[in-house]
């Protein structure tokens, strides 16, 4: 039986609910971290000196969730807080030499997932849905908003 195409957004919910979970226990069992912040970790480390606003931003998170995640990492050892070279009014975040270690043992790790995703694909399916993926993107940006989360990330 086909499946309905309007439980389609359902299914895209329960598929990335799935690959976060399990992503979130393999990252936790090699690298001691969750997908959130394996991916602040992954922003630190292309761009040393960013600030929470710019890892906010370029993962589409709330500020809030950022500062949390960022004290967790700062507890854990895995970046530091220093003064911005870009402006001295800001803290600037860099990854500490543990955490360098981490965001490779998390690389490592994602590179398992990646590599089981793309076999499921397979060669054909691969570049097609990256395509739809970025098509879905730019619909789900082009949404329009409640006037009272213009302001959110993503937005």
């Amino acid at each position: 039986m086909a499946r309905d195409p309007y439980r389609l957004i359902g299914r895209i919910q329960q598929v990335s609910h799935s690959l976060r979970k399990k992503s979130d226990r393999l990252l936790i069992d090699s690298a001691g971290v969750t997908t959130a912040q394996a991916g602040i970790l992954a922003v630190v480390a292309d761009d040393p000196g960013c600030s929470q606003r710019d890892i906010a931003r370029r993962l589409r998170l709330g500020e809030p969730a950022v500062v949390a995640a960022v004290g967790r990492l700062l507890d854990a050892g895995l970046v530091e807080r220093r003064v911005s070279d870009r402006d001295p009014r800001a803290v600037a975040l860099f990854l500490t030499a543990h955490g360098v270690e981490t965001v490779g043992r998390a690389q490592q790790t994602y590179g398992i997932i990646n590599h089981a995703v793309l076999d499921a694909l397979g060669a054909d399916g691969r570049a097609r849905f990256a395509e739809l993926l970025d098509a879905l993107d730019r619909a789900v940006g082009a949404l329009p908003l409640p006037a009272d989360d213009r302001d959110s990330p993503g937005a």
